[in-house]
């Protein structure tokens, strides 16, 4: 955030959805220069979040201990769940920073395939059609449950 009052053309979106556990209620923030707030009001819609989000992210802000476990939780299953991934033999993960791990899938494997195969099994991922990232899915970090869900329904495609 501190780069947006250093660069003129910067805007930082956040969102709580992994970093505070909140993802059903869609809820984040901004930092914006102020030459570009006048054009962002313009675009903005007419309602902002509900107040339920509103009073669970501002009860997540004043809680900093369990935005440290909610964090520390995350980064833990990110970790197990790169490795695991690397089992895999036709998937190839990046190591990543963020809420989720990107994957090349290989030895001729469908990516748009795969996520069809993994829905059919209850497990949801996501395959890119863009020229850029076929080939690719991204896997989402989620709860210990879900990463042996998606490992157990890999199992049955090897």
């Amino acid at each position: 955030m501190k780069w947006v009052k250093k660069y003129e053309n910067l805007i930082v979106l956040r969102t709580f959805s992994k970093r505070a556990a909140l993802a059903g209620l869609r809820v984040g923030y901004g930092g914006f220069p102020l030459s570009m707030i006048k054009y962002l009001w313009r675009a903005k819609q007419p309602y902002n979040v509900s107040v339920a989000a509103e009073i669970a992210a501002c009860a997540a802000l004043q809680n900093p201990v369990y935005l440290e476990n909610v964090k520390v939780a995350l980064v833990q299953e990110r970790e197990r769940l790169f490795n695991l991934l690397k089992e895999v033999s036709f998937l190839n993960p990046y190591p990543s920073y963020s809420n989720f791990i990107l994957c090349k899938v290989t030895s001729g494997r469908d990516a748009k395939k795969l996520k069809e195969d993994l829905a059919k099994m209850g497990v949801m991922i996501r395959h890119y059609s863009n020229k850029e990232l076929a080939g690719y899915v991204r896997i989402s970090v989620g709860k210990p449950e879900h990463t042996d869900a998606l490992m157990e329904s890999l199992k049955h495609l090897y």
